[in-house]
């Protein structure tokens, strides 16, 4: 994990070029949600955002499990959607059984290494420290949605 982080870290225009056009032939919603981002944040912000999903793309093709589906706006806020009810459900729980919601609905990501390596950006990098809580939330949901849409390939 750390060398992809240091891939992502380095990575130079021409990275960036030939990523995109990998992601956009394989995985075009992938890339087309990225692209959204655009719109309500900060180029700062989604420069940090593209090293998250190109840390995505890289964990997985590492490990060689892309998916060979593509991955559908329909897929992806089903994911979606079962995040947001795990969370509201959660919202009116005592914090202990809060944390033990969560336990249970991470126990069954395999990708435990890429989610920590995740959160630990979005903890550690000013750009995404200073998002403000709802951006924040919205995209975090939708990364971890790709992240379990990528795994049920």
């Amino acid at each position: 994990m750390a060398n992809l982080l240091l891939k992502i870290d380095q990575m130079d225009a021409a990275y960036v070029d030939k990523v995109s056009d990998q992601i956009y032939e394989q995985q075009p919603f992938f890339l087309s949600v990225l692209l959204g981002y655009s719109k309500d944040i900060s180029m700062v912000e989604v420069e940090e955002i593209m090293k998250v999903y190109f840390l995505i793309w890289e964990y997985f093709k590492l490990n060689q499990n892309l998916p060979k589906k593509k991955i559908t706006q329909t897929m992806f806020e089903k994911a979606q959607q079962k995040i947001i009810q795990m969370l509201h459900y959660s919202e009116g729980e005592p914090e202990s059984l809060r944390d033990q919601i969560y336990e249970v609905e991470f126990q069954n990501l395999k990708s435990k290494s890429l989610w920590a390596a995740v959160l630990f950006r979005f903890h550690n990098r000013p750009a995404l420290m200073n998002l403000n809580s709802e951006n924040k939330g919205i995209i975090l949901v939708g990364i971890l949605s790709f992240i379990q849409c990528f795994e049920a390939q």
